[in-house]
This record gives C-alpha cells, sequence and structure tokens, in this order.
C-alpha cells in the first residue's frame, strides 16, 4: 500500500501550486459558482417559500438555506476535480512536469483533493454568511460548520477525481452531470423532506454525498444531533475507501 499513501510535504506542496494560482483568478472564479445558489435562494425561498410557509413546522427559507451551503460545496467540488484535473492532466500536461520532480501520483491527487476541499470550503462558507445575513441561520453551532463542509467537499473531490481519472475523453462529463450531479442536487432533501420520494429513490439517494451534507448543514443551522457524527462518518469513510481508485487510475494513464 507504500504506492497510494502520499507524502504530507509533497501534498502540501500540490495544494500550494493550486492555492497560488486560485490567487490570481479567484475574482473571476468565485462569482459564477456563488451566484448559482444565490439564485436558488432568492428564487426558491422568497419566491415559491410565500406560497410553501413551512415543512415539518420549519420556515421553508430556513429549510432550504443549509441545503444551499451544502450545493455550493459540492458544485466547487465537482468543477474543480473534473474540468480543472483534466485540464492539468491530458491539455497542458502539467501533471508529466511535477511527476519529473520527487513528487509521486499519489501526492499529486492528494494535494488536488485537499485544495478541492478547501476551495469547496470557501464557496460553502462564503453563502453560510450571506444565508445568516439574511436571517436564516438559528443556532451558534453552525460556526463549526466550515470542517464539516470540507469534509463533504472531499468525498464529492474524491467521487468526481475518480470520473476524471477514468474517462478517455472531456465530453464525457456531460454524463457526469447530467446523470450524476443534476439528480443529486435535485433528490438529496435540499428542497423537499428526504423521506417524501418515493422508496427506491429514496434508497439511491442516501448513498450520495450530497443528502449526507445536507443532514449536516441542516442539523447545524438548527441544533445538531448524534446524527451528524454518522453523516460525517459516512463521508469520510467513502473519502478514504476510494482514495486508491484515482490514485492508480491516474498512475496508469501518467506513467504506465
Amino acid at each position: 500500500m507504500s504506492d497510494v499513501v502520499p507524502s504530507p510535504r509533497y501534498a502540501a506542496r500540490v495544494v500550494g501550486r493550486n492555492a497560488r494560482v486560485f490567487s490570481k483568478l479567484w475574482k473571476g472564479a468565485l462569482l459564477p459558482q456563488f451566484l448559482d445558489p444565490l439564485f436558488y435562494l432568492v428564487a426558491l425561498g422568497f419566491g415559491l417559500g410565500t406560497y410553501v410557509a413551512t415543512i415539518n413546522g420549519v420556515d421553508y427559507r430556513d429549510f432550504l438555506a443549509p441545503g444551499l451551503i451544502a450545493s455550493a460545496a459540492m458544485w466547487a467540488a465537482a468543477f474543480e476535480c473534473t474540468y480543472n484535473v483534466y485540464f492539468r492532466m491530458n491539455e497542458t500536461r502539467l501533471y508529466d512536469a511535477i511527476l519529473a520532480t520527487p513528487v509521486e501520483v499519489q501526492d499529486v491527487v492528494a494535494g488536488d483533493l485537499v485544495w478541492s476541499s478547501f476551495r469547496a470550503t470557501i464557496y460553502g462558507t462564503v453563502f453560510l454568511v450571506v444565508v445568516t445575513a439574511f436571517g436564516l441561520i438559528h443556532s451558534p453551532w453552525a460556526i463549526l460548520l466550515p470542517p464539516l463542509v470540507a469534509l463533504g467537499g472531499l468525498c464529492m473531490s474524491v467521487i468526481a477525481y475518480t470520473f476524471t481519472a477514468l474517462i478517455p475523453r472531456i465530453d464525457l462529463y456531460s454524463y457526469f452531470f447530467t446523470l450524476g450531479i443534476t439528480p443529486m442536487f435535485l433528490f438529496s432533501g435540499i428542497f423537499f423532506p428526504f423521506d417524501e420520494l418515493p422508496g427506491v429513490a429514496e434508497v439511491i439517494a442516501w448513498f450520495t454525498p450530497l443528502y449526507h451534507s445536507v443532514e449536516i448543514s441542516r442539523a447545524m443551522a438548527t441544533g445538531p444531533g448524534p446524527m451528524v457524527l454518522v453523516h460525517a462518518a459516512w463521508l469520510a469513510a467513502v473519502s478514504a475507501a476510494l482514495f486508491v481508485v484515482p490514485v492508480r487510475a491516474v498512475r496508469r494513464r501518467l506513467v504506465a
């Protein structure tokens, strides 16, 4: 297993490289993905929310806002570990240059994943500040939400990175977003109670990372319970279990 265990030192170098690039591009990169959940909040929370007063006794806007925090992180992680990683791997051939140094494949993958989860945390935290300003967060426990957002972002990053490492062509991302990300966004309990889904759909949705991130965000926004630990453990376990897949897939693509 030594060929999949990353070096913290070299992985940190990859994180630093990605952070430096982002520091030059953050204004153009942050705004589009931040506006998307904001539009949903305004359109549904303050539009549809005037007709749907409460869900399970909770004001609809208070129900909606925490889920959009999780979705903001999901979208950020998904884009970072799909298009951005694909271009570094296949178009600019940046990884070929990195691997000519002492940095190994597992260090590159780990660094990219850590950076992606950090970027997801930025988006989720910024949106947390916004919905707090709207008066939609009612628990002081929400101040502890960013590291849990990072965990959800990490799980989503590993899944997106795995897809990127396995596909031969960039046009296959249309399947990833249309058949993966969009259904996850719609059916993970952001807009309506998760238990209102049909039985089979509910089972499928339970195994998606966004469902667990939404449940964590909603609990921290209203007052957490023990299930937060269960959801967090699920996200951590999936992230750890899947890590080996992109490492070996990237190694086959770049080193073999």
